[in-house]
């Protein structure tokens, strides 16, 4: 899961089933059981493993699955805007540079990717 670092009260979460859900926490807080997510981001077709928030651009968040593909999501629109299935190992890590431009991610294989989504 990931907090949006341009909105305290905007939460990423993936899963197993394949799906990345958008949730807007009140500011007061959740005092029960919550299950009324905002959005259902799911042309993911494995289990989403890693999600991070663009660090420059307010909408952006990149997001990997098993099978080695990252996509960038718009959550604005709730629509992939960049699909990147060169790498075909399980991803382990992924991080945005400083300035957002570029994703850099390491693999099972033990090789680094790095990927410029613009």
């Amino acid at each position: 899961m990931s907090f949006s670092p341009f909105h305290g009260n905007l939460l990423a979460t993936s899963s197993a089933d394949c799906t990345i859900k958008l949730w807007s926490i009140p500011d007061e807080g959740i005092t029960a059981n919550w299950d009324k997510f905002d959005a259902d981001l799911n042309e993911h077709c494995k289990k989403v493993s890693l999600i991070h928030w663009n660090p420059s651009t307010e909408y952006a968040l990149a997001a990997a699955d098993i099978g080695g593909t990252v996509k960038i999501w718009d959550v604005q629109r709730e629509k992939c805007a960049y699909d990147y299935t060169g790498n075909t190992a399980v991803p382990w890590s992924m991080q945005w540079n400083h300035d957002g431009s570029m994703i850099g991610m390491i693999s099972k294989e033990k090789k680094i990717h790095i990927v410029d989504p613009r």
